[in-house]
């Protein structure tokens, strides 16, 4: 608890000891790639037999920022690849607005490759309010935990002094989130974001077997 500037009110807050892990963004990145490999891999091996030979030069998994860009890609990087695999492929709208979860994870995988790795924040959070106590003049203000990056902190609560009379028990949650990424996800748990993609690609590897 610290006091505001105006000296009076009480703030409430988490402050954090210590950064989260460079790690995670590693991590994150690591998953992403593998999944979208595993895409480009299954083209690649679908061409290599349509060919008839080991190098083909246009097969591998379509994405864009549009529609128009994913049929643009698709078009001109999958010329190897059997019509009906082309149409299952289009099928799976591997673009913004059309599949989230793959467009997403290719986002995820590219980035990095041309820009410092996606960093993973403190997201929103949750406040309860408990224990046994008596609010007075002034009440108390409580609010979503927003993360401060620069502090390092969250604040969550606020009261005038002499307002609060006993012992309250504030219960704080919180999660990671993702950050400077694509709208789509931006904000999100990696985790939950990363479960979604699994699913696309499992669906999209059966659907093509």
């Amino acid at each position: 608890v610290e006091k505001d500037a105006d000296g009076i009110t009480n703030v409430v807050k988490v402050k954090f000891t210590k950064r989260l892990s460079d790690d995670l963004p590693h991590i994150i990145f690591d998953c992403a790639n593998n999944l979208r490999s595993a895409l480009d891999q299954t083209a690649f091996a679908i061409g290599t037999k349509h060919v008839g030979h080991s190098k083909p030069k246009s097969a591998k998994f379509p994405f864009g920022p549009s529609e128009g860009d994913m049929l643009n890609n698709l078009a001109g990087g999958c010329k190897d690849l059997p019509a009906e695999i082309r149409d299952l492929f289009k099928r799976f709208k591997p673009y913004k607005g059309g599949n989230n979860a793959l467009w997403a994870m290719n986002e995820l995988s590219n980035g990095p490759k041309h820009k410092m790795l996606y960093p993973v924040v403190i997201g929103g959070g949750s406040v309860g309010l408990g224990g046994t106590f008596a609010v007075g003049s002034g009440g108390i203000q409580l609010q979503a935990p927003v993360w401060d990056s620069e502090r390092n902190e969250m604040e969550f609560a606020r009261f005038p002094d002499g307002a609060i009379q006993g012992n309250p028990n504030f219960n704080v949650a919180f999660t990671v989130a993702l950050h400077d990424v694509d709208d789509v996800i931006r904000g999100q748990n990696p985790i939950h974001v990363l479960r979604a993609m699994v699913g696309e690609v499992e669906r999209l590897l059966m659907a093509t077997e």
